[in-house]
């Protein structure tokens, strides 16, 4: 998930409980297909549905930051897996619901064996991945499952749910992978075309099923030909409730800043790789600042309720990366560098409080907080 820029979805540590990773299975891609078929579409629910139900609010991602396609609607929709064995939908709907301000990252929908839950309307980008691809594509994410069968389920709801998404905004079918150009992307395909990101899922997981998204296209394909009206809905009884995300509020651009710098107020050290953004929040083309750079602080700035810190006339980066967040140890702690490789053996001791940098980084397939420079904790001691 879900930018490596970098950042993952973390599961509900109260609901979720840590599985074995599912080894590589032998099996026909078509077979999985035609497995899938087998399987009844399970329909889309609401995120706002899903939280009034457990009682908790909805924080309207598009409500706070409407981000226009850049012509007009989306150029296609990307494919994500969530890489939390044994998370749900529900789990990840209401873990991003709760943290999408503090990670920085936000998808359309959660997919898995039960159904699709739609965080919010595909009308608006999402911070799904990276800056270049965010106002062009609707992002989904796949939940991973941990068996062949209930694989197949989440695979069709994916593929139905995408082929919808097609006929909606009048998309044709075209495979990006290989060659970057099309309507149906996987994060991976992003990254090597488009930059502004390094994940490479959904890859991995399909593969641990003998899959690929070649295989996925053709089963989007598949549903996308059967046309609109053909392509199944969910049982009586089991459709979303018809409410609606409300209209995002026009945007109102912050005053013009004076192309002078003011006087320098701080120097600090960037502990997180980070984006350079505009006045406006909007991720700029210059490179992206790597940890460990000495930054010259000219002052702050707040976008939408997230802080930015200036760095240069009408450069910013997100305040976090540099001046992080405390966070409690849950479990004792050892250090790690940025190839997975323990760091010594001084552990950091439960009940304490540490500062942890930017999003979460995956190294080696596990998730990390920042916490230094080259110095990472597991996300799951937190």
């Amino acid at each position: 998930m879900k930018m490596k820029k970098l950042i993952a979805v973390l599961a509900l540590g109260a609901t979720v409980t840590t599985m074995a990773v599912p080894q590589p299975v032998t099996v026909q891609a078509g077979t999985i297909n035609d497995t899938a078929k087998q399987n009844s579409y399970s329909g889309v629910t609401f995120a706002e549905q899903i939280l009034a139900q457990e009682g908790i609010k909805y924080n309207d991602f598009t409500a706070a930051n409407p981000i226009n396609y850049r012509n007009g609607k989306p150029e296609g929709v990307v494919i994500h897996e969530t890489a939390t064995p044994n998370a749900t939908a529900r789990n990840e709907a209401i873990y991003f619901n709760r943290e999408w301000m503090n990670i920085y990252s936000y998808v359309h929908a959660f997919v898995d064996k039960t159904g699709v839950i739609q965080m919010t309307t595909p009308d608006y980008g999402v911070w799904g991945a990276g800056p270049v691809a965010n106002n062009r594509f609707i992002q989904v994410e796949l939940c991973e499952e941990n068996n062949l069968a209930d694989f197949a389920k989440g695979v069709n709801n994916d593929a139905v749910y995408v082929a919808q998404l097609l006929h909606k905004y009048n998309l044709i079918p075209d495979n990006a992978v290989h060659d970057g150009k099309g309507t149906i992307w996987s994060h991976h395909a992003v990254s090597t075309f488009l930059g502004g990101t390094d994940h490479t899922d959904p890859d991995g997981y399909f593969a641990k099923w003998g899959y690929s998204m070649d295989d996925f296209f053709e089963l989007v394909k598949y549903y996308y030909d059967q046309g609109a009206s053909a392509i199944p809905t969910a049982p009586v009884g089991s459709s979303p409730v018809a409410t609606q995300v409300p209209a995002p509020p026009t945007p109102v651009a912050p005053a013009k800043k004076p192309a002078v710098l003011p006087k320098p107020v701080a120097t600090r050290t960037l502990m997180h790789n980070a984006l350079i953004y505009d006045e406006n929040g909007l991720a700029t083309d210059l490179p992206t600042k790597k940890a460990g750079s000495k930054l010259t602080i000219y002052g702050n700035l707040t976008i939408n309720k997230r802080k930015y810190l200036q760095i240069g006339i009408n450069e910013y980066v997100v305040a976090s990366n540099v001046e992080g967040k405390l966070r409690l140890l849950g479990h004792n702690a050892y250090i790690y560098d940025g190839n997975g490789q323990r760091v010594g053996t001084n552990k950091l001791y439960r009940g304490n409080y540490v500062r942890t940098y930017g999003g979460r980084v995956k190294i080696m397939g596990r998730k990390y907080y920042p916490v230094d420079v080259n110095q990472f904790v597991k996300v799951g001691n937190f």
